[in-house]
Order: structure tokens, then sequence, then C-alpha cells
């Protein structure tokens, strides 16, 4: 299951949102993961997201043939990044 990117622009990243939803577009999870303030693109970032993925660092949830995250799952993979 590859995170496709969701957004029109590859090399541009939409504004920050104020408060991030409960469940995220890979867009929206990169972007409460900071990788768009470390040199990432928004391809470039979902790629990341596809790697943390595949090596079972990051979970996901695919619905309604879309790829979501948890904000929850995201916190999770922070705290156990902080641990490393």
């Amino acid at each position: 299951m590859q995170i496709e990117n969701e957004t029109q622009n590859e090399t541009s990243w939409p504004d920050h949102p104020k408060e991030f939803p409960l469940i995220m577009t890979p867009t929206e999870a990169a972007q409460f993961l900071r990788l768009d303030q470390t040199g990432h693109t928004p391809k470039s970032a979902c790629r990341t997201l596809n790697y943390w993925r595949d090596r079972g660092e990051l979970k996901a949830t695919k619905y309604a043939r879309r790829v979501w995250f948890l904000k929850n799952e995201l916190e999770l993979f922070l705290k156990v990044k902080t641990k490393e």
C-alpha cells in the first residue's frame, strides 16, 4: 500500500494547520512530523512515510481508496524515535 502524493504541486507545501485532526492525509502527517521543515518536498515526504511503513515503524490505515494516519500512531512513532 504505497502512499500517493495528494498535493497539486509536488514542490510546495500547503499552509501548516493550526491544529491537526485525529486522522490525517499523508501530507498532513508529514507536516505533523515536521518533515516540511527538514528540506523535504511533499513528494519526498510521502516516500519517507512509505519507507517507515515498509519497515514496520509507522502504521497507517487504508480506507475509501486512500491512506490515512491516526494522530495517536504518529505520536507513538515520535515517542519510539525519541527513545532510540
